[in-house]
């Protein structure tokens, strides 16, 4: 059992923060807010991304204190990860109904997060389509994601379907597998989500309140 390096284990943690700190502003404010507060972070963590890549010299509030804790060793010139993640949550955000939006943060945030921890932690057999990931890494995504999404609907006062939630956190894991550069399952695996959720249960698109 390898120890995980401590920048791995605090990069993480930076990871979920959203999956904390924005779920509460989905469940309990107006959709307005939610959209002001997600497309602000988006606007931030693009400069912080156009910065990096152009060479400008200033400071992106709160986005270049993310990218100093959490950058990717191949983030040296550019912050795509967090930069598709923002952009991406408020495209959710804006286009979704609130379970779909809500089940997305937590999938990608704890799901992405509990399945970096525990695999480099435990190690394993890899893979075969992906030496950088394991086994037992994405099992733990598989069963983290199961549970947020069922949290998703808990707190919503939904009744999950488990064949649905089983359904949508393979997919989930199986996007986060694929042999892509890492900051893209920023992405694929949040919307893939928030659309599979809305697929399966419906709501109305781009709807002005929640």
């Amino acid at each position: 059992m390898e120890r995980l390096p401590r920048r791995e284990l605090v990069r993480k943690l930076w990871h979920a923060s959203p999956g904390i700190l924005g779920a509460p502003i989905i469940l309990f404010t107006h959709k307005w807010v939610t959209l002001l507060v997600v497309w602000s972070l988006a606007f931030l963590y693009t400069l912080q991304h156009l910065k990096l890549k152009r060479g400008w010299k200033f400071t992106v509030p709160v986005a270049d204190l993310s990218y100093r804790t959490m950058a990717r060793e191949d983030e040296k010139d550019n912050f795509l990860g967090s930069f598709l993640f923002w952009i991406t949550m408020g495209i959710i955000c804006t286009v979704f109904p609130k379970l779909a939006a809500l089940g997305a943060l937590w999938v990608s945030t704890f799901g992405d997060c509990f399945n970096a921890i525990v695999g480099q932690r435990v190690g394993g057999p890899r893979i075969p389509w992906n030496s950088r990931k394991t086994f037992v890494g994405s099992t733990t995504m598989f069963l983290v994601s199961i549970i947020a999404l069922w949290g998703a609907h808990k707190v919503l006062s939904l009744d999950p379907n488990w064949n649905i939630l089983m359904d949508i956190t393979f997919i989930a894991t199986f996007l986060e597998s694929l042999p892509i550069r890492s900051a893209y399952d920023e992405f694929t695996v949040p919307f893939a989500t928030a659309l599979m959720l809305w697929l399966a249960y419906g709501g109305p698109l781009f709807g002005v309140v929640w």
